[in-house]
């Protein structure tokens, strides 16, 4: 049967979200962008066609719905990954679908400034299952949204305003005045300064939203004592950094091949239960991280600065980008990489149809507090990418899905790119000192995963034979020199050992081919131990 469809799209989001660098900001512009569809195309619709003709239930509480049944003049096919896909009568006319654009667009220019949204208009055959045929398929209108991103660039912001004062966030004009910062603001930043700000005692839209998704994954009893006592931060300075060691990290985590799972759905039943189940799995997974953190809190006394208010507890990790395919994270540097890590295997032994579980890449930005936020989210998403290249090398070579990570450092006047920050910062005269990306998916038998390096990093710190700071410091300088300071390096611990002042490199097991002399086959793992040594915390009674 064929039915008249619009499926619509988000653009640029991680422009919107992570244009600010205040967290405010990217908190209310996350929840703008998860709840756009919910909350602002679907009463459009109700408003065009009438109050009872959307069915937007079936698609989320029915797993096997009869698509060839249609009571109502239009209904949602599914809603997700920033796409939303409505399915309308095929007596309707083209006329009004495309009213119902012209509808939404209108509103979000004024509830929803600067978001960027598409639309494609066509025909889609489906049968009951939901299988599409060809070629009245999705993918013709995802062909259409492709083709008009490339043609149509909308404005989303009301210009021209007369005003000439500039908004401190975004540079537009400061044409709304915020009662509670007492300044002017674009409209854009107020609104999303508006998702996540209490008023007249009522909880925060965003605030409230991340509750009830986090709690919807939870048996109704234990949802009801989840993370009592404990509140997510508002602010970037209440992560849990230290004054001396002010540095956040910016976590992204992305599904693998997530896109060609989604294109091997033949019918729109299996395409919007796997939408729905991935999305399930990535807040369940991160909801199990909170439990953990939850029971470990008072052991982060040691190496973070915690901060109260109203009597709860801030947790050191706040979720930007949440419920699909991949997650976008805040939190304190030192809690970044095991967090990412227990994320990824948990994410791991999530089944959903199609997948025995969810392989995933992560890429991780550590940067001073006061950094750009943007800027910070840009490196993470293209460290996730570097490890994502990674991991695509291994499946072409072992046809096997695998989990990797990468990480960088940021600070002060960088190159723009993870490539030429590799090249600039990392070339030493015999290779890149960079060994990563690190598999996750693996033990320490394998000389590239993260098991390996956080091996090292525990002998490094805390190993019988452990070199002092100053030896640290100077092993960082020979490794970007030649084999003659390294050689002559290398004799030196030897001789401290033999005459007492017992110290050498790391022990791992996986890295004895690198003991001989630092390199081998043009990489070294040690510059990436020394790294992390100030952003690992250290095991109970190691120091």
């Amino acid at each position: 049967m064929d039915f008249r469809a619009t499926l619509f799209d988000t653009r640029s989001i991680q422009n919107y979200i992570f244009s600010g660098n205040r967290l405010k900001t990217n908190i209310g512009a996350s929840y703008l962008v998860d709840r756009v569809f919910s909350d602002a195309l679907l009463p459009v619709i109700r408003e065009a066609l009438g109050e009872g003709e959307l069915d937007d239930v079936t698609w989320r509480t029915v797993e096997d719905p009869d698509w060839s049944q249609m009571e109502t003049r239009a209904r949602v096919g599914y809603i997700g990954g920033g796409n939303a896909l409505i399915l309308f009568r095929p007596d309707e006319t083209e006329d009004t679908l495309r009213d119902i654009v012209a509808r939404f667009t209108r509103h979000l220019l004024a509830a929803y400034p600067g978001l960027r949204t598409g639309a494609a208009i066509g025909i889609l055959s489906l049968d009951a299952a939901g299988r599409m045929t060809s070629p009245h398929d999705l993918t013709a209108l995802v062909h259409q949204l492709k083709d008009e991103q490339n043609t149509v660039f909308p404005l989303v912001n009301v210009p021209y305003t007369g005003l000439t004062l500039s908004c401190e966030v975004n540079g537009e004009a400061a044409t709304s005045y915020d009662r509670d910062e007492k300044r002017f603001f674009s409209a854009e930043v107020e609104a999303k300064l508006l998702a996540d700000r209490k008023s007249d005692g009522h909880e925060a839209p965003a605030e409230a939203e991340l509750w009830r998704k986090l709690k919807s994954v939870l048996p109704t009893d234990k949802a009801a004592s989840f993370l009592a006592g404990f509140a997510f931060p508002m602010e970037i300075g209440e992560l849990g950094q230290r004054e001396t060691e002010d540095y956040i990290a910016i976590v992204h985590i992305d599904g693998n091949n997530m896109g060609q799972k989604f294109a091997d759905c033949d019918t729109l039943t299996k395409r919007k239960n796997m939408s729905l189940s991935i999305r399930q799995a990535t807040i369940s997974a991160f909801t199990e991280l909170l439990e953990k953190v939850e029971q470990e809190y008072d052991t982060y006394s040691s190496y973070l600065t915690l901060h109260m208010k109203d009597g709860k507890r801030f947790l050191p990790v706040r979720p930007l980008v949440l419920g699909g395919d991949d997650m976008t994270f805040v939190c304190a540097a030192k809690v970044a990489i095991p967090y990412a890590k227990f994320l990824m295997e948990a994410l791991m032994e999530k089944h959903i149809p199609g997948c025995d579980g969810i392989a995933s890449c992560a890429g991780i930005a550590i940067l001073p507090s006061s950094y750009p936020f943007f800027r910070g989210y840009e490196m993470a998403e293209q460290l996730c990418g570097a490890a994502k290249k990674r991991m695509r090398v291994l499946q072409e070579k072992r046809d096997c899905d695998s989990c990797w990570l990468d990480f960088a450092m940021l600070h002060g006047e960088q190159a723009p790119t993870l490539e030429q920050i590799r090249a600039e910062e990392y070339g030493g005269v015999l290779g890149n000192l960079h060994f990563g990306p690190y598999r996750v998916d693996v033990g320490d038998g394998q000389a590239d995963s993260l098991a390996a390096l956080l091996c090292g990093v525990r002998e490094m710190r805390s190993g019988s034979h452990r070199m002092p700071r100053n030896k640290i410091k100077e092993l960082r300088r020979v490794l970007a020199r030649g084999a003659h300071e390294q050689r002559e390096f290398l004799a030196q611990l030897r001789y401290l050992g033999q005459s007492g002042e017992a110290m050498r490199l790391p022990q791992v097991e996986a890295w004895k081919p690198y003991e001989e002399s630092l390199w081998h086959r043009g990489r070294t793992p040690y510059i990436d131990v020394i790294e992390l040594l100030d952003y690992i915390p250290a095991e109970k009674g190691a120091e």
